[in-house]
């Protein structure tokens, strides 16, 4: 997943910086008042995130992101472990 997380492109370009993900999605971050993204005028200081399409991020994400937490997985597997 950390792999999947990183970055593959930072852009920053006509006063917006754009950093895309290796699962596909997108943080975009406005630095000037009234730029145009996507048809959509924003200002200074607004951050836009698309969401990742890579199929295997996000079947990992489900698995491993859900609740419980991993950590409480592991905690009551722990708990189970230590009764034998």
């Amino acid at each position: 997943m950390e792999d999947c997380e990183s970055i593959s492109c930072l852009q920053a370009v006509d006063g917006k910086m754009i950093i895309t993900y290796r699962h596909g999605g997108e943080k975009v971050e406005i630095l000037r008042d009234n730029i145009e993204y996507e048809d959509k005028i924003y200002k200074k200081g607004d951050i836009i995130i698309t969401e990742p399409y890579d199929d295997h991020y996000i079947s990992l994400k489900e698995r491993y992101m859900g609740e419980p937490s991993w950590s409480e997985r592991i905690a009551k597997w722990w708990k189970n472990q230590k009764k034998w």
